[in-house]
């Protein structure tokens, strides 16, 4: 039988990562920080009304500074303390107190630091990491930061967290690969840096971005053979860093690197070769801003790792931190329950009121989570029989259903109550959904076809009303499991009407009109299939 997974979710507010919506990015300063020249890494001041970044490529580039005039910038000059050496990637610690950047300025003498990459020797190509601290409304002499971080040539793309904490990358040890490398500051000075694994060892990870109280992380990612770069957010866990979300293709035109949290810390500002509304194709790199709010409200996705292949229904408690799904098939499916602890869930137990000889299925949460529907075999009365079933013109022995009821108490789960005539007015009555004021969705078959019809009970004066067909389901062809959105504005369903084939079914979506509904829709250009196609056995 059909369920709906997805909308499940979305009407419990556990809104998939992949469905985040967000505006796109829009060119930063576009004519005065944003040129011809190429841009990246943008640092600003912790009110935001200076901000230091790196223009140019190869040997010429420096570190410039723009200020805020008005509703613009001024016109970018060299930092005080760049201009003569290859200077790059600033990065603003969050007081303002001091600023990081790359250089590969000489570590003694007047010789700029060389890198050897892949076997072959590059003068002055090298780089390595520089504080330089803020003297008054100025800034002071640059300071190598000490071996223990810059270990090999190539150190670059540092990021500062509030405490101190330092993310870049670097090697873990002289002429090792790079890594993303994160180096903890105690008592003013870093600890040994230690690798920071976010992904598989085939996955290039760049230019991290880190929260102040690093709570999250914003990197670059590039996956052969894709060859461009691609933003990602990882949030911190308990149990360490999650997998890094992709944010999207609007996000992730062009290749993407250098991100840098703005004044605000939800704003992200990164270089990009995406084409500019009047700059023809793209490929010169130039500063992007992109709103980060909607992805840390989001925040991290939960792994539920214990999810099985007979499991359905899941239905969500109103903070989301828990869930109640069905789990077997046919006579052995019980209702499960599981808690949210941090981005894991625990390991699923049998519901209090389920795991008995009866067959437990389809739970469905009240919006405000004071209850919850669920379909059982079980007899009306106690000492009675199991239900039979008959649906689409078979029977069912045992695998009959009615609708019952339980409270959520202080100290868990109240005793199932089977809900009253006339809503219960058959032995094969599945899949309720319930709306906010209580009335409930379901489905029946009807008694002429056998096919599936959805059907209201509205709930009026503390009592449920008898049950009416909903006015597009007409028994002619089957409706399956609806979804109800809380407030009764419109409905999800499956269906057997086209596009579905012999073999699928589609979902579809009806908006409330009046006192009934319009025409039901089918999600996406020739509707989603449902690969399952009406399964007895499962229930």
């Amino acid at each position: 039988m059909h369920r709906i997974c997805l909308l499940s979710l979305l009407l419990a507010g556990a809104l998939p990562a992949f469905a985040i919506a967000q505006d796109a990015p829009t060119l930063f300063a576009p004519g005065v920080i944003s040129g011809p020249d190429g841009e990246g890494a943008a640092a600003f001041t912790p009110d935001g009304a200076t901000v230091y970044f790196m223009r140019g490529a190869g040997d010429g580039s420096a570190v410039l500074e723009s200020r805020r005039t008005g509703n613009g910038w001024s016109t970018p000059q060299p930092a005080p303390f760049s201009g003569h050496w290859r200077d790059l990637d600033p990065t603003m610690a969050p007081d303002g107190s001091y600023l990081l950047f790359v250089s590969n300025r000489p570590i003694r003498g007047d010789t700029p630091i060389d890198m050897t990459y892949q076997g072959k020797r590059h003068t002055g190509g090298g780089m390595n990491l520089w504080r330089v601290d803020r003297k008054g409304s100025g800034w002071g002499e640059p300071v190598r930061l000490p071996d223990r971080v810059n270990s090999c040539p190539t150190t670059f793309a540092p990021s500062v967290a509030a405490d101190g904490d330092l993310y870049y990358i670097g090697c873990d040890g002289a002429q090792q690969p790079l890594h993303l490398m994160h180096a903890a500051y105690r008592q003013g000075r870093y600890l040994a840096p230690q690798v920071v694994k976010l992904a598989d060892a085939d996955t290039v990870i760049r230019d991290p971005a880190i929260a102040p109280d690093g709570s999250f992380l914003v990197v670059s990612l590039k996956r052969p053979p894709n060859p461009a770069y691609r933003l990602a957010i990882a949030f911190r866990t308990a149990d360490g860093w999650t997998a890094p979300q992709d944010l999207g293709d609007a996000a992730n035109q062009g290749s993407n690197l250098g991100g840098q949290l703005g004044p605000d810390r939800r704003t992200l500002y990164f270089s990009s070769d995406r084409a500019t509304a009047k700059g023809g194709a793209g490929g010169n790199d130039n500063l992007w801003q992109l709103s980060l709010a909607p992805w840390i409200a989001a925040g991290p996705a939960v792994d539920a790792p214990w999810t099985l292949p007979n499991d359905a229904s899941p239905a969500f408690s109103r903070d989301g931190r828990t869930v109640v799904f069905a789990r077997g098939r046919a006579a052995t499916r019980r209702v499960y329950v599981s808690q949210r602890q941090g981005t894991r869930w625990s390991e699923p137990q049998p519901a209090p009121f389920s795991g008995k000889a009866w067959m437990d299925l389809e739970p469905a949460m009240a919006p405000d989570g004071s209850f919850l529907l669920f379909v059982s075999n079980r007899p009306p009365q106690p000492g009675g029989a199991m239900l039979d079933g008959a649906y689409e013109g078979q029977s069912a022995p045992g695998r009959g259903g009615n609708l019952w009821r339980v409270d959520r108490t202080a100290g868990g789960w109240g005793a199932p109550v089977r809900l009253p005539m006339p809503l219960n007015a058959g032995t094969s009555i599945y899949a309720p959904a319930v709306a906010a004021d209580g009335s409930v969705y379901f489905m029946q078959p009807d008694p002429a076809t056998g096919h599936f019809r959805l059907y209201r009970s509205r709930y009026a004066q503390g009592r449920y009303q008898v049950p009416e067909p909903l006015s597009f389901s007409n028994g002619q062809l089957a409706d399956y499991d609806p979804a109800i959105a809380p407030d009764q504005s419109f409905i999800v369903f499956s269906s057997d009407r086209a596009p579905s084939t012999a073999n699928t079914s589609a979902i579809f979506v009806a908006f409330a009109q009046g006192q009934g509904w319009g025409t039901p829709i089918a999600l996406g250009p020739s509707g989603i299939e449902s690969r399952l196609a009406p399964d007895l056995s499962s229930l």
